[in-house]
């Protein structure tokens, strides 16, 4: 069987889909050496962001596959190409463009709010990387259920409790224990609501920063506005892109993790966190509680005074720090790219095998017919 594999997201500065890509194609040189892959990634730069992404999905995909005579094409990021005639098969990550349309510019969500979706139909198999993301596909979108499969992402090996605990860079103007966010800057991760949960904080705690690393996404500045307004600059911090080791090293000295967001696809951050032995406190909405389980603090991302109330525990009481900095980690070793990749191949077969089976049965009815 040939498999073939979109890759573009490997490409410059990685985000969500990018890290899920790099890993499950790490991972199945490691468990699967049967079976051929090809991996598809544009050369020019232009093919990374619209119009050029468009082109790049619907026909130099197409071509590349076609000239490559894969069996099953593989999309593990954005829209299906419609012009490619054998397999597909797309891992779909959320419905954020659908459902937070009004957050999202005018030429994106046209992108990944209308025409993506629209190509799912063209799919012989999706995988959704939560339960949450499938039924708002089967809901919302109208793909039956008997063709999505649910394959839970993982955190990168990487990321573990630190031997002994190293102080972010001085750079980032850390000077206290902190809480950390990791995330792009967006209206749907709720931070307005979580600095105005930290204002209350810091009054009561003057001595913690909360750290707030990610790319700067749509209306972040009114973020930044919100900060200088009620007069945080020296308790809240915003870090530009950080590099993997340096993201790591962020997680591993922090005092606690926030994650207030209204939705997810899955819901990476907890889980890195969780991984790292640091303790989580996030919302939950969506998907958010199939990752933390029962080992975090989860609350209603509207209710300021229950945040205030698990902070300021979680400040005051180090035993309850401890049990869950132990269940957390315990928690995030349900999940491994081993296990994601695993179940992603047999995925592959199990479209391969149909496949074979409609052209034996194709084949007969021919041969009667002739």
């Amino acid at each position: 069987m040939k498999i073939g594999i979109d890759i573009q997201t490997t490409l410059g500065q990685k985000t969500g889909f990018g890290f899920y890509v790099e890993n499950l194609v790490a991972e199945l040189k490691k468990i699967d050496r049967k079976n051929e892959y090809v991996y598809f990634a544009p050369k020019k730069e232009s093919d990374l962001s619209m119009p050029g992404r468009f082109y790049w999905d619907q026909f130099s995909i197409s071509y590349r596959a076609r000239q490559a005579k894969v069996d099953i094409f593989h999309q593990p990021s954005f829209s299906l190409p419609l012009l490619f005639p054998g397999k597909v098969i797309a891992t779909v990550h959320d419905l954020i463009a659908v459902l937070f349309a009004e957050h999202i510019p005018f030429f994106s969500r046209q992108f990944f709010g209308h025409w993506m979706p629209f190509t799912y139909h063209k799919a012989d198999h999706i995988m959704c990387i939560s339960e949450h993301t499938k039924k708002d596909l089967v809901k919302i979108i109208g793909v039956p259920e008997e063709k999505i499969s649910v394959v839970y992402l993982a955190a990168s090996e990487d990321y573990k409790p630190a031997k002994s605990v190293k102080m972010p860079p001085a750079r980032l103007g850390i000077t206290q224990p902190y809480f950390l966010h990791v995330g792009t800057l967006n209206p749907r991760k709720n931070l307005a609501f979580l600095i105005d949960v930290f204002f209350a904080i810091a009054r009561k705690y003057p001595n913690y920063q909360l750290v707030f690393t990610g790319k700067r996404g749509w209306y972040f500045e009114e973020l930044f506005e919100q900060v200088k307004k009620l007069g945080l600059q020296k308790s809240i911090i915003f870090t530009d892109y950080l590099t993997e080791a340096e993201k790591i090293q962020l997680y591993q000295a922090s005092f606690g993790f926030l994650f207030p967001s209204i939705y997810e696809g899955f819901g990476l951050p907890p889980l890195e966190a969780m991984k790292c032995g640091i303790p989580v406190i996030a919302s939950n909405a969506s998907s958010i509680p199939e990752v933390v389980g029962d080992a975090g603090i989860l609350l209603p991302p509207d209710d300021k005074i229950e945040w205030v109330k698990a902070i300021s525990n979680l400040i005051q009481r180090h035993n309850l720090r401890q049990t869950m900095m132990i269940k957390g980690f315990q928690q995030a070793q349900k999940f491994s790219w081993r296990r994601n990749a695993s179940e992603t191949l047999e995925i592959y077969e199990k479209v391969y095998r149909s496949n074979n089976q409609k052209n034996q049965k194709d084949e007969k009815t021919f041969k009667i017919k002739w």
